[in-house]
């Protein structure tokens, strides 16, 4: 009787496969909360597997918000159902809002990394270049935003990322709806205190003032 020989997955998909058993646990506890034993019973592997493909608990650690990273970029892509600038900055809030409660620790580690780890605040630096990059092309900007301009974007990405930390670590007291509006409210708002300097933000910052 002939047998089927098993053969391991290709390297890249076992790397994948423990980044997304660990991605789940660092979700859910703090980094510190979390030791390579649990990861390795988790992902049902022995620790020198881990070794060798992250050689540690922090390489795994930045895999993860590496991953991490990647899937807060494409929430700013918009959904084939978002056709007006309202739709597209609501959907891209509620995605945010969706994601940071499901990754409650790991957005934590993003947002108050603050300095103290260079790579981590790299890595969120880029999510948030991703989100004012979301914002120039929402106002249909196509070269460079005069300064009072790109100063209120990067302040709409602290005010995101500030909104939602206070509403994680209050164990999401506000209702998710409630949230996405307050912070489509505020945003509105900071954009139209920019535009009156500057016309031609006028129409897109009026298409959302009037769904606001």
């Amino acid at each position: 009787m002939s047998s089927e020989k098993r053969t391991a997955p290709p390297r890249g998909q076992r790397r994948a496969a423990l980044i997304e058993v660990a991605a789940d646990l660092f979700a859910r506890k703090p980094y510190d909360e979390i030791y390579i034993s649990e990861i390795a019973e988790a992902a049902g592997v022995a620790h020198g597997l881990l070794f060798y493909h992250f050689k540690d608990k922090r390489g795994l650690y930045l895999a993860v918000l590496q991953q991490a990273l990647d899937e807060l970029v494409d929430l700013h892509r918009p959904r084939e159902d978002e056709l007006t600038r309202e739709q597209r900055m609501r959907g891209l809030l509620r995605r945010h809002i969706d994601y940071r409660r499901a990754h409650v620790h790991t957005m934590l580690a993003f947002i108050r990394a603050g300095g103290q780890d260079p790579e981590v605040d790299e890595l969120f630096e880029r999510a948030r270049r991703a989100g004012a990059e979301f914002v120039v092309d929402l106002l249909g900007l196509t070269t460079e935003p005069p300064p009072r301009v790109r100063v209120a974007i990067r302040g709409i990405m602290g005010l995101l990322d500030e909104t939602t930390l206070d509403w994680l670590t209050h164990d999401c007291d506000v209702p998710a709806p409630e949230l996405e509006n307050l912070v489509y409210d505020a945003i509105v708002a900071i954009l139209a205190t920019v535009s009156s300097a500057h016309p031609e933000l006028g129409d897109a910052v009026a298409d959302l003032h009037a769904a606001a």
